[in-house]
């Protein structure tokens, strides 16, 4: 009786662990060919140099497109979005000096904006895929200050009260691990890349001083504003359908 129980569950559990196996190894083993891909994910930021005396650590997310030549899989091109907040303040003031009676929130950030283009080599199949790029474009530090009220908490105004932009480069590399979905390739993405700003103007918490008068008075400071990134997220291919 055991002998039976025995043989009639291998024979129920065996097709579904060859499914299983040729699913793992239909997605690890799947090219994409080529094409465009997506990339979304969070990032920190750790300063090196000059500005890593002044800021220890910035936190984002970033957004990038990626495509990848049909005829060489390996060779492509890839667009970064991304947005680092390294500083955070808030107090409660009056809304003016005439309507004393009314208190907002005055929040003000210290970011960082990249915008970067350059090309990449990457690995398409297998389980593992490796990948190393170039880029080069534009980043912008800023400050900015806003306030919000207390019922929608929603922000109403703002002003950038600080900024300074210029050109940026530098290089990264990462590791994607795929997974299968139903209409998109799927991969875990994680990796580094280092950021050269050259020289940046920019405040951290605590620069701006408010006047009696209503200016402001900005403790500038002036480094080199180079910084390491560090990012986890999701790759997405839409899959192509085949003719």
């Amino acid at each position: 009786m055991r002998s039976t129980i025995a043989a009639f569950l291998l024979s129920a559990s065996l097709p579904a662990a060859l499914d299983a196996q040729i699913f793992l190894s239909h997605s690890a083993n799947r090219s994409t060919g080529g094409g465009w891909s997506f990339d979304v994910g969070g990032q920190m930021a750790r300063p090196v140099g000059e500005f890593g005396a002044n800021v220890k650590h910035a936190w984002g997310g970033a957004f990038a497109a990626r495509y990848h030549f049909p005829r060489v899989p390996v060779l492509g091109v890839r667009g970064d979005i991304g947005f680092l907040n390294y500083g955070h303040e808030r107090k409660r003031v009056m809304l003016s000096s005439t309507i004393n009676r009314v208190l907002v929130d005055q929040t003000t950030t210290n970011n960082i904006a990249l915008i970067t283009i350059g090309p990449e080599l990457a690995l398409q199949s297998g389980p593992l895929r490796p990948y190393v790029y170039g880029f080069g474009g534009w980043s912008h530090f800023y400050t900015e200050s806003s306030a919000s009220d207390d019922r929608s908490g929603q922000s109403f105004a703002s002003s950038v009260n600080f900024s300074d932009g210029g050109g940026t480069g530098g290089w990264g590399g990462g590791l994607r691990i795929p997974f299968r979905a139903r209409s998109v390739d799927v991969s875990l993405d994680g990796g580094a890349r280092f950021t050269r700003n050259w020289t940046r103007s920019y405040l951290r918490p605590g620069d701006i001083t408010d006047q009696p008068d209503g200016s402001l008075v900005f403790n500038e400071r002036r480094t080199a504003a180079d910084f390491w990134q560090f990012h986890l997220g999701a790759s997405f291919t839409p899959r192509r359908r085949s003719r």
